[in-house]
Formats: C-alpha cells, sequence, structure tokens
C-alpha cells in the first residue's frame, strides 16, 4: 500500500475553493464602477434600479428589491407578512445559521424540520408539531441551490423561500417572496447583498421602504412614514451585478462545463440534483474520515470546506432545547459533506488534479 504524507506539501499549486464570478469581466466592471465613481453618485440610485428590473425580468416577477445582504431580506419578508413574538416559522435545520438567525430578528421561533436524503432539501412528512395555531410562515431553503418544489405544499400560511444560494436557478412555483445572496462566493455576487423577488406589490412597498429608513413615497428625506432601517445596496454594487448579469447564462454555461468535468473523472455531486436542469451553488461530496481528506487535500494545494453544520446543535440554538439525534438525517450529512473547488471558469487542469487527488485519498480510506 502506498504510504500518503498529510503534512508535508510537495506543490505550490493552490487551487481555491471558489472565485467571484465577476473575475472573467474585471475590465468591464471597472470601468462602469469607474463611471458611479466619476458621477459623484455612488449611494442608491438609478443603477440599483437598473440592476431591480434586470433581476425582475430574468426571474419574471413584478418586483425586485435591492437590500443589503440575504439575511437581510429573508428578515424584511418576515416583517412584511407580520411575523413577530409568538409566532413560529418552519424551516430546515440543515442550512446557513443566517435562515435561523432572520427568524429571531423578527422575534419569531425557528420550528426545524429534518430534510430529503437524497436532495438534502426540507421534508415537510418529517415535521414535528403541536400545534398550527403558532405557525406563521415556512421558509424553506434551495439548500446548495437545489430549488426546494412548493407546488405541492398546501399550507395555511405564507412562504418565504431561502434561494439564497439559488440565483439563476428558475422553477415554476407558489411563493410570497423569494429571497437570493449576493456574497462573494455565490452565483452573482455584489461583494455583500441580496435581493428581494415577489409578486406581491405590499411585500414590494413594505420591504422598498423598510431598506430605506422606513421612507415612503411622498416622505422627505428627514421623514419616515413607516419603520424601517438601512438595508440599502448602494450604486457601486449594482453595477457589479450589472455586469454579471449581462453575461449570467455564460456564467452558468461555465459553471456547468466544470461539475461536466468532474462527473467525466468519476467524482460526483452527492446531493441528487440534474445539473443540466439546475446550476449548483457548490459542488458537495460525501466522504467517510472527512477532517483526514480536507487535510491530505490542504496539503496538495486544494481549498476545501466542511458544509454544513446542522443548525440545531450550535450553541446559540441551546435555548430551544434541541439535542442530538432530533434530526438525523441533516446530522448525518453534516457529519459527511465536503465541499471542493468549483467556480466558473476553472480550468480542467485542475478539475482533474483535483479529481486525481480525491481518488487517491479515497482509495486509501485514510
Amino acid at each position: 500500500m502506498i504510504e500518503l504524507n498529510l503534512t508535508e506539501s510537495f506543490f505550490e499549486k493552490h487551487i481555491p475553493l471558489s472565485r467571484p464570478s465577476y473575475l472573467p469581466y474585471i475590465d468591464e466592471v471597472s470601468q462602469e464602477v469607474d463611471k458611479v465613481l466619476r458621477s459623484g453618485m455612488i449611494a442608491m440610485g438609478q443603477k440599483v434600479k437598473e440592476f431591480e428590473q434586470m433581476i425582475a425580468d430574468y426571474c419574471g416577477t413584478r418586483y425586485a428589491i435591492a437590500v443589503s445582504s440575504g439575511t437581510a431580506g429573508l428578515y424584511v419578508c418576515l416583517k412584511a407578512l407580520d411575523v413577530g413574538t409568538g409566532d413560529e416559522v418552519i424551516t430546515s435545520p440543515y442550512t446557513f445559521i443566517a435562515t435561523v438567525f432572520a427568524i429571531e430578528a423578527a422575534g419569531a421561533k425557528p420550528l426545524l424540520c429534518d430534510v430529503d436524503r437524497d436532495t438534502y432539501n426540507i421534508d415537510l412528512n418529517k415535521l414535528k408539531f403541536d400545534s398550527l395555531k403558532f405557525i406563521k410562515a415556512y421558509m424553506p431553503v434551495d439548500i446548495l441551490g437545489l430549488p426546494k418544489q412548493t407546488n405541492n405544499v398546501n399550507l395555511c400560511f405564507d412562504t418565504i423561500i431561502d434561494s439564497c444560494e439559488s440565483l439563476g436557478n428558475k422553477l415554476d412555483r407558489p411563493f410570497a417572496a423569494q429571497v437570493f445572496g449576493l456574497y462573494a462566493n455565490k452565483i452573482l455576487t455584489t461583494g455583500e447583498g441580496g435581493l428581494i423577488c415577489t409578486n406581491d406589490k405590499k411585500i414590494n412597498d413594505y420591504c422598498r421602504a423598510y431598506r430605506n429608513q422606513g421612507r415612503t413615497p411622498g416622505d422627505t428625506w428627514l421623514d419616515s412614514s413607516q419603520e424601517g432601517f438601512n438595508y440599502r445596496m448602494t450604486d457601486l454594487q449594482a453595477v457589479i451585478g450589472i455586469v454579471q448579469m449581462k453575461h449570467i447564462d455564460e456564467i452558468i454555461h461555465k459553471r456547468k462545463q466544470v461539475i461536466e468535468r468532474y462527473y467525466e473523472n468519476g467524482i460526483r455531486l452527492s446531493q441528487r440534483i440534474d445539473y443540466e436542469k439546475f446550476n449548483p451553488f457548490i459542488f458537495v461530496i460525501e466522504v467517510e474520515n472527512r477532517i483526514k481528506v480536507m487535510e491530505y487535500l490542504k496539503n496538495k494545494g486544494i481549498d476545501t470546506r466542511a458544509y454544513f453544520p446542522s443548525v440545531h446543535l450550535m450553541g446559540c440554538m441551546k435555548k430551544y432545547g434541541y439535542k442530538k439525534g432530533d434530526f438525523p438525517v441533516s446530522e448525518e450529512i453534516s457529519s459527511r459533506t465536503l465541499a471542493i473547488p468549483y467556480y466558473a471558469g476553472m480550468s480542467f487542469a485542475d478539475v482533474d488534479y483535483v479529481s486525481e487527488c480525491l481518488k487517491e485519498v479515497i482509495k486509501h480510506e485514510l
């Protein structure tokens, strides 16, 4: 048996986990940012409006509202639906903690429901609850970019979809609002930022005012008719998004080429997803002995990351009384998932190298 060295690196090679999608268009981005800087209008202005319209058109919704983050978007949507103290919101334990924090910020309690083993998406057949009377909203997560179908969900409360990882994936499904994230590792990024999409005028009007210190149409700069906060996006951020939206089909195509190369090399997504139809946010596999696999790949110059921990086992969730074993599917997935390098424009040579190293370490069952 070949001995694998876990401590000494023989390679200066470095392959990052992800790279921002604007980098192939950096000259175009720089020109547009320069125009905004020279205009002197760098806060929320016409470029934000232009970006919002592009997103609404692309997603097929009446409205799109740009905000400072996906977390802020989720929170504002909950506020728009009058979710507050004493209410419960159904969501997944296998998600980024921001999903839960948005619910808590609104004053509500997250009501967790275990996930499907194949898709990693929430499975409402596993929902445990004493009464419906406290449930005010449903917040499914398009986990790792795979859209959660909501058409077959007959609920008596509103649906806010946490789509922070799934911009570019279109699915005909009902929702009150849908929220996208624009962090640096997302399919489309503005550094920080988020987008709320909705067909509901009341939600649009509320969210648009809330993100701007509660100013409604007709208010002066120093007057607010509604409660609110500063969750605005700047024109500087918006133009970075606008450039990427002009190339969004190309960005998604390049990402799918990377997936196809991994598959040709025998490395497959562990999450059951039709990558020809949907665009994964991140390439996740499941492995045994994850820590040792990560250490081996690190010494080969390959960035990886464990993805995601189950939120109910985090210290911040102790107050709800959740414990190990409450959501066994989520816990099993959390113990095994590993994100490997994947981004638009990743070279086939790098994909081949990652694949080779992965197969080597798995073969020796570290």
